[in-house]
């Protein structure tokens, strides 16, 4: 069975085989651009910064938003905030040519030590609910524990998320009809 989800802010179809999917924090994007693939790789590492400070004090619209590398046409970036935390979404993207200009494949997916913690805490609270005697009443507050972590996390990671593809779409001319 595959599921379809249709973002209408950016015109984009994702497909999940596994319906479990669309409920985590991972995502799926092909973008079509009209740019060539060497313009379109040369925008994106135009717009990284492989080395940025660890504090950052600028505000507004930075020149170089992301941080990562550019291997060829494959990239791996995150956006740089004033404040570096892990739960910052990474983007594993690489761009290929077409005949209308490039296509740029990308997952989108949170930190992967985040996710483990998240887990594991998530898993630990939920143990301790069951060696506590199985009654219902008292299994509601680990559980309601580990919906809120499921919450927070993927809550955060769809907001940051939105606002990158935003300027991935504003480097990339891909625009929404």
């Amino acid at each position: 069975m595959e599921l379809y989800i249709f973002d209408i802010n950016i015109l984009v179809l994702t497909r999940y085989k596994n319906p479990v999917m669309a409920f985590l924090p991972y995502e799926q994007l092909s973008y079509k651009s009209p740019l060539k693939i060497d313009d379109a790789i040369e925008r994106l590492g135009d717009k990284i910064d492989p080395y940025p400070s660890l504090l950052n004090w600028k505000f507004g619209k930075l020149d170089q938003p992301f941080k990562g590398t550019m291997d060829g046409n494959e990239f791996v970036i995150s956006k740089i905030t004033s404040i570096n935390m892990g739960i910052h979404p990474y983007f594993y993207g690489e761009i290929r040519e077409n005949e209308a200009g490039s296509i740029i494949h990308i997952v989108i997916r949170p930190f992967i030590p985040i996710i483990v913690f998240s887990a594991l805490f998530g898993g630990l609270v939920l143990l301790i609910g069951f060696l506590n005697d199985f009654i219902l009443p008292r299994m509601l507050f680990p559980l309601g524990i580990t919906l809120f972590i499921y919450t927070v996390l993927t809550a955060s990671f769809k907001f940051q998320a939105s606002f990158i593809k935003d300027d991935l779409m504003e480097i990339f001319e891909v625009k929404a009809v």
